[in-house]
């Protein structure tokens, strides 16, 4: 018996130790990961609608945000069940399987509606919050002080707004009541700070009362168990108390009591099999974007550009070579076709103007080539015989003395037309001459006698 139970501790023992490890490993993946940082004119803009609401109801966007299927179903279980007040439905949605920040949302069906309508804005603000929470904390506190430093943002009877160390606190007035503002990003901020990126607009809904700036909903008449999550200003994380959720005592936000709840950690059986899109546990490509991306997306256009330029000069490069190899051939073949009319008008006999004139073109243009190349034979052509070359040198020399001749031919047929001008030049003015000296002797041309 004293064998079996110390082999049963030790058993005990190792299985204990297993699962001490296994939970130490899965919360280094959740926790202590190297922030990124995050582009701030766009976390800016997707935080703008937002930034202004009480903290207990932010707290849990931010953290429904990173479960994205979940807020959908949750919004469509609203849409049927629409009838339920907003206590009821808080009670049956703690039926469902889902992240206790959105079951907390289930009151309100608008809100609800506006999240699940704008998908890439709900699961790029889960992503910026899971990749730098402290970023998204920064810029919450930005914005409202901005709206604070314009004086859009103070107290009323429906929040109150505090500062302590330079941190704006938002919670409701009324115990366990919450009303969820709508405004005009475009206005409330005062003139936007970034250019390119605007800030996103939602429009309230009909039914809400404007006072002081703000469209505000009707009252949320919650429970105590709603106001379980909050921030902790000071160290820029989130904290909840899910034990908190289930006590029915009346409670009022109190800062002091919030910052004391444990850190809020992410549970990745809520994600539903959604992918990380933003790089978290560098397993996915990051959609929010990181101040680098736009280096990075600058040099890969400049990379894209200069390859485009080397292949199109590689491309001319080409065209230039062959349009050179085709104009030498047709040089070749043009040089091929005199020759072989020479040589038919040195065998005939005949043409032979048309010969001469070839034979100016082509001295004109290569400079006597047809010439050489008779005389000279090609390299690739085994050296012809003697008799062969004395007989090609005296057909060549014939050629050229029948050329010649045609030249002095035309050269004394020009210089007989130029001497028959001139002749006939002289004895037509003879004929002139002679016809006016007969006149006027004859009297014909007779002075007149002018009166003065």
């Amino acid at each position: 018996m004293g064998k079996t139970t110390k082999y049963l501790i030790i058993y005990i023992g190792i299985i204990i130790l297993l699962i001490g490890t296994a939970i130490e490993l899965a919360h280094a993946e959740t926790q202590d990961e190297p922030p990124v940082e995050l582009h701030q004119a766009k976390l800016d803009q997707m935080l703008a609608p937002i930034a202004l609401y009480p903290d207990a109801l932010l707290s849990h966007i931010l953290i429904a945000a990173t479960y994205p299927l979940e807020v959908v179903q949750a919004a469509r279980w609203r849409d049927e069940h629409a009838d339920l007040s907003e206590q009821q439905a808080l009670d049956l949605a703690e039926q469902q399987d889902w992240d206790p920040s959105v079951i907390a949302l289930t009151p309100f069906k608008e809100l609800l509606e506006r999240m699940s309508k704008d998908l890439n804005w709900l699961q790029d603000l889960g992503d910026a919050f899971l990749a730098n929470e402290a970023q998204v904390l920064d810029s919450v506190q930005t914005l409202r002080s901005r709206a604070y430093a314009k004086g859009n943002l103070h107290d009323n009877q429906y929040q109150s707004v505090e500062r302590e160390q330079e941190k704006i606190v938002i919670h409701s007035v009324e115990r366990e009541t919450v009303y969820v503002p709508f405004y005009d990003t475009r206005v409330v901020y005062g003139d936007w700070w970034w250019t390119v990126h605007q800030p996103i607009y939602w429009r309230s809904p009909r039914h809400y009362t404007y006072h002081s700036g703000f469209h505000w909903s009707p009252r949320f008449h919650i429970s105590a168990g709603f106001f379980f999550g909050g921030f902790h200003w000071r160290n820029n994380h989130v904290v909840i108390n899910n034990d908190y959720r289930y006590r029915r005592s009346n409670h009022r936000y109190i800062y002091n009591k919030v910052r004391q709840y444990p850190r809020w950690q992410h549970n990745r059986h809520h994600r539903r099999t959604v992918k990380y899109h933003n790089g978290y546990k560098n397993k996915h490509k990051r959609t929010v974007v990181s101040r680098n991306y736009e280096s990075q997306n600058q040099r890969r256009h400049q990379k894209q550009v200069l390859s485009r330029l080397k292949h199109k000069e590689v491309q001319s490069n080409r065209g230039v070579y062959h349009t050179k190899r085709n104009a030498q051939h047709k040089s070749e073949r043009f040089d091929k076709k005199a020759t072989s009319t020479t040589r038919r008008s040195i065998n005939t006999g005949q043409h032979k103007v048309k010969t001469d004139r070839v034979s100016k073109h082509q001295r004109a243009s290569r400079g006597d080539t047809n010439h050489n190349r008779l005389n000279t034979p090609r390299k690739s052509v085994k050296q012809a015989p003697a008799k062969h070359v004395r007989s090609q040198q005296a057909r060549n020399q014939q050629v050229r003395n029948q050329q010649a001749n045609v030249h002095k031919n035309v050269h004394k047929k020009v210089q007989r037309m130029s001497s028959s001008k001139q002749q006939h030049r002289a004895q037509s003015s003879m004929r002139k001459h002679s016809s006016r000296a007969a006149n006027s002797n004859s009297g014909k041309f007779k002075a007149r006698r002018v009166e003065p």
